[in-house]
């Protein structure tokens, strides 16, 4: 009995020698995922291994997570004025409704590694969760009557955090606009292609000017720089391959790092994006650029070993911004709605401005949509957060869509898992249910 028990105590500790050096191995070198309950929401994914930038070290409270969540997205939600901020859940005369529903905490609806309670967007409270505060609302509104509290927000209707391009006033005054307008809004130019338009004459870099050492001359690269809009703006190869006076190869030099001194605000909307959030500052030295082998999404299998970074769209001795638009996207992306673009009319018109029958201001390529061009006052820029309005893809209404169709074909098109997967390929009938709301609240106002 006695030799027994010592054998039984001996393979206990090693057991434990072994299983305790196996988790300590993997929390710190290893795989951590063996130490997750489960997957992480389709947004988050790709920083699942940082797992201290939202839990802070040791795993801290729930003030800590919270403030994880607003550091990356407070901005967003400010941005696009939040219909349901903070302020108004502790406002004192919405007390009450804190008892159904925390809303001031994030993580009362997007909650990670519960997958057998996530719903679309990360959304882990029931279907009916607005019901909570709008119980009232059939009473209030007649014409909300036979609706579910599971259709608030998959009819069109409503966006829990940004309703910009719902509301009512926003529809009613668009409410009869045709399919397609007579003339694209799109805002004209970058103001890399008007800065390069106004200064055409400007003395710009020649082929002899370039610095590079001359061991590291290549004289293919160094004349396509000479004819590229860095040469033009005077921007000279030891500018971007020279660190600490050292010349550095294209291998290590030409990261974000490189490009960040000159383009400061397409870097920061980068690295909001799902693109370049693996190199968002918080995360700094904690993760890899993203790659296509860490997509969810379909991927060509040859483009699986590339890295995101701003060299892998726009070729810094050869930028190409019509390469950038589509031809860098479809290289990497696999999946129906990317494979469906040539075949859609967006694609066609596409190829129209590429074969020089359309102005490339009145084409439509992925970064139009994805990527696309704000203007704020006389300056117009490229969004490089493809995030920014992806989901809910309502967001897309003002900043895209509604620049060539109506408002209620832009809702009808949305709404339609179909005609995503087919890139809007398919015939529309330009309705929606959400319209006829707003058309009968109108009537309803000329009777009164």
């Amino acid at each position: 009995m006695t030799n027994y028990n010592f054998r039984f105590w001996h393979y206990g500790l090693i057991i434990t020698a072994l299983l305790s050096g196996f988790l300590g191995y993997n929390l710190w070198l290893g795989d951590k995922r063996v130490f997750i309950s489960g997957p992480p929401t389709h947004g988050h994914h790709q920083i699942e291994m940082a797992c201290t930038s939202c839990h802070g070290e040791g795993f801290s409270d729930a003030t800590v997570m919270q403030n994880a969540c607003e550091s990356c997205h407070l901005d967003a939600l400010d941005k696009f004025s939040d219909t349901h901020p903070k302020s108004k859940f502790t406002d004192p005369r919405n007390a009450e409704l804190l008892s159904h529903l925390d809303a001031t905490q994030c993580v009362s609806c997007h909650r990670e590694h519960k997958p057998e309670i996530t719903r679309a967007y990360g959304v882990t409270l029931a279907k009916d969760f607005c019901a909570h505060c709008h119980q009232d609302i059939a009473e209030e509104r007649d014409s909300h009557k036979d609706f579910g509290f599971e259709t608030c927000t998959n009819s069109g209707c409503h966006n829990y955090h940004d309703n910009t391009a719902l509301y009512e006033n926003f529809l009613r005054k668009h409410a009869n606009e045709p399919a397609l307008g007579k003339k694209p809004k799109i805002p004209a130019l970058t103001g890399l292609i008007e800065w390069t338009k106004k200064n055409k004459q400007t003395p710009a870099l020649q082929q002899q000017d370039a610095d590079a050492p001359l061991e590291n001359s290549n004289q293919k690269i160094v004349s396509q720089w000479a004819l590229s809009h860095h040469a033009i703006a005077n921007v000279n190869c030891t500018q971007c391959h020279s660190q600490n006076e050292n010349w550095q190869s294209k291998g290590t030099a030409l990261t974000i790092d490189s490009c960040v001194e000159c383009h400061i605000k397409q870097n920061e909307s980068f690295k909001q994006g799902k693109h370049g959030m693996r190199l968002a500052d918080r995360l700094s030295g904690q993760l890899s650029p993203m790659s296509p082998t860490l997509a969810t999404l379909p991927m060509h299998k040859d483009a699986m070993q590339r890295v995101n970074t701003c060299v892998s769209c726009h070729d810094p001795h050869q930028p190409d911004l019509t390469f950038a638009a589509t031809d860098a996207c479809l290289a990497c992306h696999n999946d129906e709605h990317s494979a469906n673009f040539y075949n859609s009319k967006h694609g066609q018109l596409w190829r129209d401005s590429q074969n020089g029958l359309l102005p490339v201001e009145q084409a439509v390529s992925c970064a139009t949509c994805h990527m696309p061009r704000l203007k704020k006052g006389k300056k117009v820029h490229a969004e490089h957060n493809q995030n920014a309005n992806l989901q809910p893809n309502s967001k897309m209404i003002r900043s895209v869509c509604s620049h060539c169709h109506g408002v209620e074909f832009t809702l009808e098109a949305l709404a339609s898992e179909a005609q995503i997967q087919s890139n809007f390929s398919n015939s529309l009938e330009g309705h929606h249910s959400s319209m006829d709301l707003v058309r009968d609240r109108i009537e309803q106002r000329k009777k009164q």
